[in-house]
């Protein structure tokens, strides 16, 4: 066991960090199917972390990881309102009471057959609570009426635990073949045997397929960027512009203020011209009735 454990850390370190891909980043040819192959076995593992978490219901490690994904989605082009959520539901719970940051975070997953990994979400219980509903209730016609659902919902699962005894006991399948573990042998040792022959786990610096694969970003590292900018978090900080009172403005202040509008200006020759777009032939009709309102007067 001890060697295993040897074994798997070198391999961690090696093809499982940011560590191990800025590493490959640096070489002189650095081999781009390696590189992105770094990046998508150390996102994985963080996924595969995130879901035995749920399984577990351990809440830190969730919390954990969560944080790490919040930098990711801080990166250009990603998703900054999942970044803006997360960040925001996380900062409140540091400024709540312990009981209650407690009480919060021990509502996300639920355990209903008191089994060792037997967590889900709140919101995948819900779907099944939805599926179950429409498995048992299955009303038509007259019988279906919302009175029935509503007292049926809150034992549904007593119903559905009822439904898979008698159907265990008449030998019946319920929802067609019984859910069983696959076979992953073969699945395992053909994916062994192509990352054996295509050595897509191993640097090889003249690689054909480098010519045509992209790089892929490093959301993690892009992402960890986002801090440094004036920018960052703006949403969530206080106003640094200061407002100051200076009371009533005097009559002389005013004044001052308002002097450059009291300016003399001296029509220029061009302002006194006929301008083209205006309607020369209304000349002599407009002069006639100045000449005739002159008289009058």
């Amino acid at each position: 066991m001890a060697d295993f454990n040897v074994v798997a850390t070198r391999v961690y370190e090696r093809l499982f960090t940011s560590k191990a891909y800025q590493a490959e980043k640096r070489r002189s040819e650095p081999d781009t199917v390696l590189c992105n192959n770094i990046l998508y076995n150390r996102d994985t593992l963080m996924y595969w972390l995130f879901v035995t978490s749920i399984k577990a219901g351990n809440i830190g490690r969730i919390v954990l990881v969560l944080r790490v994904w919040m930098i990711m989605m801080r990166a250009p082009k990603t998703m900054p309102r999942y970044a803006d959520a997360i960040f925001e539901t996380l900062g409140r719970l540091q400024e709540c009471p312990e009981y209650v940051r407690k009480f919060f975070l021990h509502n996300w997953l639920v355990n209903l057959t008191g089994k060792p990994y037997g967590f889900k979400e709140v919101d995948l219980l819900q779907e099944h609570q939805n599926f179950w509903l429409k498995a048992v209730y299955a009303a038509k016609g007259a019988n279906a009426s919302w009175e029935w659902l509503s007292m049926i919902s809150v034992c549904i699962y007593t119903l559905r635990e009822a439904l898979r005894t008698v159907s265990k006991a008449f030998k019946t399948p319920m929802h067609g073949l019984k859910h069983t573990v696959p076979d992953m042998s073969n699945e395992i040792q053909q994916l062994a045997n192509a990352l054996r022959d295509e050595q897509v786990q191993e640097y090889i610096p003249d690689r054909p397929a480098n010519q045509s694969v992209d790089p892929v970003r490093d959301l993690f590292h892009e992402g960890m960027r986002y801090g440094n900018k004036r920018s960052a978090f703006a949403k969530y900080r206080e106003d640094e512009v200061v407002w100051i009172n200076e009371g009533h403005v005097g009559q002389a202040d005013a004044d001052d203020e308002n002097s450059g509008d009291d300016a003399v200006y001296m029509p220029l020759r061009e302002d006194l011209e006929v301008d083209n777009e205006e309607p020369y032939e209304l000349q002599d009709y407009l002069i006639s009735l100045a000449v005739q309102a002159c008289s009058e007067t």
